[in-house]
């Protein structure tokens, strides 16, 4: 398990190897974002994305499950994420995801916790960025917690 005092500034962590099938983009797309680039071979062609791209939705669900590949991680919360996606992700692509940690610091009021900035890239096999993400995580740090609630301190009623 790793807690925000594992986390050093600069530091990358990387996951691969998921290979991206036409089906189950289709598959997602229709549940989550049919949108004709998404679902249907042949408007994919001819649309702006000249073929079946993965969704946006998509496309961050398996930065997450690569995030989860890089091992346990003492989370509280995501408390933010801001995504880019410069190139689509198509089938066959095998995705890797590379994060590195850029900003940290531990609560003033809650020193149980603290917050860690992490900048994402996820690519192709050929080295396309598919997407970048950065996100703000609150995660657990080694400080003793009291009781049950993981953010309540001594002396401190809520």
């Amino acid at each position: 398990m790793l807690y925000h005092e594992d986390f050093e500034i600069g530091a990358s962590r990387h996951a691969g190897g998921y290979e991206l099938r036409e089906d189950e983009i289709i598959e997602f797309a229709r549940r989550w974002d049919p949108q004709p680039w998404h679902v249907d071979r042949e408007a994919a062609l001819h649309s702006a994305m000249r073929g079946i791209t993965a969704s946006s939705a998509h496309t961050y669900s398996i930065a997450a499950l690569l995030v989860n590949r890089m091992g346990p991680v003492a989370g509280i919360a995501s408390l933010r994420h801001e995504i880019e996606l410069p190139a689509p992700a198509r089938p066959g692509d095998i995705l890797a995801l590379t994060m590195t940690c850029v900003a940290k610091r531990v609560s003033t009021s809650k020193p149980d916790r603290g917050l860690v900035t992490f900048d994402s890239e996820m690519t192709t096999q050929a080295g396309v960025v598919v997407m970048r993400l950065r996100s703000l995580m609150m995660i657990r740090t080694r400080a003793p917690r009291v009781g049950n609630d993981p953010g309540r301190q001594p002396g401190r009623s809520g």
